[in-house]
């Protein structure tokens, strides 16, 4: 269709073939061949001219139409790995998506504001293709070999309680006596994998409390019922009020690697490139990881 029109915009076999940058008997062939398919003439050629058949004017006008909007379509991408616009949709761990995102989102939106950010906020593994995900944010090593992981960077953990609830039970010196403190514990981290030294640790608290909500644990550390295992990220203004204390410094949890996983590495939409570079620039790993200083 594309090459019938070149020829009937052009007058000729010949100055097609130039502009398609094929051979002039393969214009040839294409155009007799769609005449076949469709079992009527479009063309009457002689030596000196080419002139269409009412059909090949109708026809015409028709593909016309339909090769002008394929033009406008690859002008609009085009345009869009100039200026990036359109929508993005991504999910993310709770904790990181309420205290980390909303800012980082501000900053992107304040560069692209052509882009629209649809942000699912949950701790469950949500399936990219079913749910129509660009990007996902996930804790842990991924094992899932279908989706493309790229490391973010690790996140910082830290071991914190109230002053209150230290003053009651006392302030834990060692990892021994960290187990007999009362544990304030998430779902997926039911034992807490301690440094000591060079080595790491299971240590095992008597759990009061279990929760699949980091922010949930935040909260309830904050009422004085035990300790927390939590990102240094989440609980950063706590410690520096006061609220929460930062407990043996010397024995750190160790840190969980944050990732950001895609469906594929080949055509990804302008917008989603954009955004990732945007994540490199922003120092979002700066942020997981913390500074204690």
């Amino acid at each position: 269709m594309a090459v019938f029109v070149q020829v009937a915009e052009n007058g000729s076999f010949t100055a097609a073939a130039k502009v398609l940058g094929l051979p002039k008997s393969t214009v040839s062939q294409r155009v007799a061949e769609l005449e076949d398919a469709l079992g009527v003439r479009l063309m009457l050629r002689t030596t000196r001219r080419l002139t269409l058949t009412h059909a090949g004017q109708l026809y015409l006008q028709h593909c016309q139409r339909m090769v002008d909007a394929a033009r406008a379509a690859n002008a609009a991408i085009s345009q869009l790995r100039v200026a990036p616009a359109g929508r993005i949709r991504l999910t993310v761990p709770e904790a990181s998506g309420i205290r980390l995102f909303p800012a980082m989102i501000q900053a992107f939106h304040t560069r692209y504001p052509q882009i629209e950010v649809d942000c699912l906020v949950t701790d469950n593994i949500v399936n990219l293709v079913e749910e129509g995900i660009d990007i996902a944010f996930r804790t842990g090593k991924q094992a899932d070999s279908t989706f493309v992981s790229r490391r973010v960077g690790p996140v910082r953990r830290v071991l914190v309680a109230s002053p209150t609830y230290l003053e009651q039970s006392g302030l834990p010196d060692t990892l021994d006596e960290l187990s007999r403190h009362a544990g304030l514990l998430h779902y997926a981290v039911p034992a807490w994998p301690l440094y000591s030294n060079d080595e790491v640790k299971t240590v095992e608290l008597k759990a009061v409390l279990r929760s699949n909500s980091l922010l949930h644990l935040l909260e309830t550390a904050k009422a004085d019922l035990g300790i927390a295992l939590l990102p240094y990220f989440l609980c950063q203004h706590e410690l520096a009020s006061g609220q929460l204390l930062l407990l043996l410094p010397n024995h750190p949890p160790t840190r969980n690697d944050y990732y950001m996983v895609t469906a594929g590495r080949h055509n990804q939409p302008a917008a989603l490139l954009a955004f990732m570079q945007f994540i490199e620039e922003y120092g979002l790993a700066r942020q997981l990881e913390g500074s204690m200083e």
